[in-house]
């Protein structure tokens, strides 16, 4: 039965844009693997980056959900290189077909107005497209992952810019890695303001210093746009950090995958699809 199902995946079949697509979005940490369709995203798997038997289940459940044809295309937004050629080749001896890459092999689903656009990573652009496409509105996206971005866009849905910082547990290992004494803790929000011991201490100034240097951040935002943004927030450790970040206004666990469909959207529509 298996093997049926992939033949038919692989046999050659007119483009239908209205089926559903796989969306993958490669992280440093995890690859997410689910399906868009209608502009929803559907059954996200989350494997490690790297593990090429897990993101092959992960891709073959996704394909055999697709209906009898399978997926229309297969669409990677990636930060990692070296993952990113690993997928395009599992993805082209699963399906049959060569994936399409943002900011490659389709464009990237915002504008940029950067420095160097090239340079900007393509999680930080499908998530800022992600989060206009909800909002319609100017907003601040914060994305608390392996590392911490925070990206603003404007009133036009252009992404102007943003900072990026370390994130929790890169802060907690650089502290234990790089001093002699300092044990490696696991993150956590201590009842008091302040660490009654060295476990303590750590966590509250990486986990608090964490919460307020992003509050610092979306506040410096506010003046460019004449009033405090919308603040959305993804990434592996958005939701610990939420209950500390009373200024988030949505936390939404998607939105990198939400930005890779919308890149696909769109070049479906700019290609007459």
């Amino acid at each position: 039965c298996a093997e049926r199902e992939k033949c038919m995946i692989h046999q050659p079949r007119p483009f239908d844009p209205q089926a559903p697509a796989i969306v993958i979005d490669i992280g440093n940490t995890s690859t997410k693997v689910a399906t868009w369709h209608d502009g929803v995203v559907t059954g996200p798997l989350s494997v490690p980056t790297g593990d090429a038997p897990a993101f092959v289940e992960a891709l073959r459940a996704h394909a055999a959900d697709s209906g009898r044809l399978g997926p229309a295309a297969a669409v990677v937004g990636s930060v990692v290189p070296e993952a990113l050629r690993r997928v395009r080749q599992v993805v082209e001896d699963v399906l049959g077909y060569a994936a399409l890459v943002v900011g490659d092999s389709i464009p990237r689903p915002i504008d940029v107005d950067v420095m160097d656009e090239k340079s900007i990573g393509v999680d930080r652009v499908c998530q800022a497209a992600a989060a206009y496409d909800q909002l319609r509105t100017a907003c601040t996206v914060v994305c608390f992952g392996t590392a911490v971005t925070v990206d603003l866009v404007d009133d036009e849905g252009v992404l102007v810019g943003g900072a990026i910082l370390p994130g929790l547990r890169m802060q907690l290992r650089a502290l234990h890695e790089f001093t002699a004494v300092l044990p490696a803790v696991e993150p956590g929000f201590p009842d008091l303001p302040y660490g009654r011991n060295t476990s303590e201490a750590i966590q509250t100034g990486v986990c608090r210093g964490l919460a307020g240097a992003v509050r610092n951040l979306v506040e410096g935002d506010a003046p460019h746009l004449n009033r405090w943004p919308q603040v959305i927030a993804t990434g592996g450790d958005a939701a610990f950090m939420a209950p500390h970040c009373d200024f988030l206004d949505k936390l939404v666990a998607d939105l990198t995958l939400r930005g890779v469909g919308v890149a696909y959207s769109k070049h479906l529509a700019e290609a007459g699809a």
